[in-house]
């Protein structure tokens, strides 16, 4: 699928902040199941200093800005193609490991209350399934319930959230049952055959599991369903600390209010 990504997240500062250095992990870049066309990152005030990837595999560009500003703007306009990647590599034992214990955002210790503790059958892909489809049920998707600090134990216990919340409870349960998995974070074009555009507040985050003798698979907590070529993956790791969109320092003592848009449209000759 060809889609064509806006993605444009603004930062209001009272008072106005002195300066300041941030890290976006915004830009698609190619992987097996992605070709990114174009991918160009406008940002106001400052300008990009550095750009790499990450020990993770996304990429990453750091925003300087050296001068008094009450207001910060990152956008990112992207065209990609994304497609089925039949490819498939054995994981690593370090990486098997890694994605199978606590990290910084997910502890397994936190689910034990849900009632999924199934011993052996946690082991069946078709609990995994049966999860997948019960998380949305179990929890309220509410935009504004929770934010980026919002621990997992608060979530799990107001019985509501958004896409990061379920993907982190997801995460937890997987890896409790013994399972690799990781938290992705990203665009998704919602839309359904006959859509040409859609128009959503925010990124989107959903789950990888590592299927032996399968790969990685793309699991979508918040929708209770399989990724399909409608995700566009921007960063992956542990949980959403290692993918966090926009992470920075500023100069000064102030607080913030952040507003985002997100428009996608698919290319002509597939609507």
């Amino acid at each position: 699928m060809q889609l064509e990504i806006s993605y444009r997240t603004e930062y209001a500062y009272a008072p106005a902040v002195r300066g300041g250095i941030t890290a976006l992990r915004l830009r698609p870049i190619s992987r097996g199941d992605l070709n990114v066309q174009e991918a160009r990152l406008t940002v106001s005030p400052g300008q990009v200093t550095a750009s790499y990837v990450d020990a993770w595999g996304t990429q990453v560009d750091l925003v300087e800005a050296g001068h008094v500003h009450g207001q910060a703007t990152f956008e990112v306009s992207a065209k990609v193609e994304t497609r089925v990647s039949e490819q498939y590599a054995a994981l690593p034992d370090d990486e098997a490991h890694l994605f199978a214990r606590d990290s910084s955002r997910v502890r397994i210790a936190a689910v034990a209350g849900l009632g999924w503790s199934l011993g052996g059958e946690g082991s069946s892909w078709d609990a995994i399934e049966s999860v997948l489809r019960w998380i949305p049920q179990r929890f309220v998707f509410t935009l504004g319930a929770t934010d980026a600090e919002t621990e997992i134990e608060e979530a799990i216990e107001r019985g509501v959230g958004v896409c990061q919340d379920f993907a982190h409870i997801f995460l937890a349960l997987l890896r409790g049952w013994g399972w690799s998995a990781r938290y992705v974070s990203g665009y998704v074009f919602s839309g359904g055959n006959d859509v040409a555009r859609i128009q959503a507040l925010a990124m989107h985050a959903w789950v990888e599991v590592y299927r032996p003798g399968t790969g990685w698979i793309g699991l979508d907590a918040t929708a209770g369903d399989y990724v399909d070529d409608r995700y566009v993956a921007v960063g992956k790791g542990r949980d959403y600390d290692d993918v966090r969109p926009v992470r920075g320092v500023l100069i000064g003592a102030t607080s913030q209010n952040q507003t985002s848009r997100l428009v996608i449209a698919r290319a002509p000759q597939q609507q």
